[in-house]
């Protein structure tokens, strides 16, 4: 062979060898590419902040983590009922106290709020599970759970609510809506409304209720407050739903405790002028200062001989403004975060018996509060670790059965 051919040959060769190393580094390139967006698939995206709506419990603001859920369903309906009935015991929030009666001829006026999903799913002050969706409602001093005829005096729009729960406190709320009510009264925006509010009759535990309430809606825009809205009415011809062991029940005897004083439309009395004073000593779980007898707490059997006060006697004599304004002072502080009302009571020795009935993890706060009668003592208290949910459950279980979460407003 010449040496042209020779050459000609190596040559070709060399190219050859050349077109290999491309490819080879081509699919090395590819491969690499490949792996580098798979990479990018892969590679975890920024989250979006998670919106909360305005009335959110804020836990760094309050210094305490929020109860957790009794449930988390999302989208589906929630259990109905399951609460119990019970009027429950005065007590005092925010240097105020509340008295719960059963008060027939109830109606007020002020200011509605409104909560949703913060609490949605947690347990009302009767044990049911306050669902956003319904049409339930909060209140200070309600039969739980009762009925009430909701007005938003702006545009005339009511509706009948179900009463489940404790609250609002601030002092010109009277009652506290589901979300689901305040976007039927057309404030849910707002975040409150100027409303009326009247008392309607006790309803039953089975929480069956959604046809009655949305029967016993009336638009406004229109409808005269006062006039029956048409086309609505006609459903409520009815009975309010009651169960059947509540009309079997006796009605309660009104007990000295229940005589109100008078107050203006609208208002919840603080420290009012006349309360009545029973005359005989008190018997109940754990010493619980009840509406029978909270005039009695601190009996001594040498103060029982000086004890026929009249029921009408001025509250001032007993439990003093300055002894409220002074307790409160003291705990002002523990009360900016959620917390368990868990009640009043007569003697340290119940108050320490029902103490220790509580969670290690419970944060009790005992305040003295001085009276011509003795010292009362109430407690209230909130979960450092786990949940309120979980300590209200144990103040029940101990005996505070009208122990109650205190939302902060």
């Amino acid at each position: 062979m010449s040496s042209n051919g020779w050459r000609n040959r190596a040559k070709s060769a060399e190219l050859s060898m050349m077109r290999e190393k491309r490819g080879s580094t081509a699919m090395l390139t590819f491969m690499a590419l490949a792996v580098a967006l798979a990479g990018c698939a892969s590679a975890p995206q920024p989250k979006s902040k998670k919106k909360h709506p305005k009335e959110y419990f804020a836990e760094s603001k309050y210094g305490v983590k929020a109860s957790p859920r009794v449930t988390n369903l999302q989208g589906k309906p929630l259990p109905r009922g399951g609460g119990r009935n019970q009027v429950g015991k005065p007590y005092q929030v925010k240097g105020r106290w509340y008295y719960p009666k059963e008060n027939k001829n109830y109606a007020s006026t002020g200011r509605a709020s409104w909560y949703g999903s913060a609490f949605h799913g947690r347990l009302t002050a009767n044990g049911e599970i306050y669902d956003m969706t319904h049409l339930t409602a909060a209140h200070p001093t309600m039969p739980l759970p009762s009925y009430a005829r909701v007005t938003n005096t702006y545009n005339g729009s009511s509706i009948i609510v179900r009463v489940n729960d404790r609250g609002p406190f601030e002092r010109d709320r009277v009652i506290d809506l589901s979300q689901k009510a305040a976007e039927l009264l057309d404030y849910q925006h707002h975040g409150t409304a100027d409303v009326k509010v009247e008392y309607v009759g006790r309803a039953p535990l089975d929480g069956q209720d959604d046809e009655y309430l949305m029967a016993s809606y009336r638009p406004g825009n229109g409808d005269p407050i006062g006039q029956p809205a048409t086309g609505v009415m006609m459903a409520m011809n009815a009975p309010t739903p009651t169960p059947a062991g509540i009309a079997a029940m006796p009605v309660p005897q009104s007990s000295p405790f229940e005589v109100n004083p008078a107050y203006v439309d609208g208002e919840i009395p603080l420290l009012p002028a006349n309360v009545p004073v029973p005359s005989q000593r008190p018997a109940g779980s754990f010493g619980v200062a009840t509406a029978a007898h909270i005039g009695g707490l601190g009996y001594a059997s040498d103060r029982l001989a000086v004890s026929a006060f009249a029921e009408e006697r001025t509250y001032g004599s007993i439990l003093t403004a300055s002894a409220v304004s002074n307790a409160w002072k003291r705990r002002n502080a523990e009360e900016q975060r959620e917390y368990v009302e868990i009640g009043v009571f007569n003697s340290l020795e119940d108050v320490a018996k029902l103490e220790k009935s509580l969670p290690r993890s419970a944060r009790v706060t005992r305040t003295k509060i001085p009276t011509e009668q003795g010292d009362i003592y109430e407690l209230t208290a909130f979960a450092e670790k786990g949940n309120n949910d979980d300590l209200l459950r144990a103040a029940w279980n101990a005996g505070a059965t009208d122990a109650f979460v205190v939302r902060p407003d």
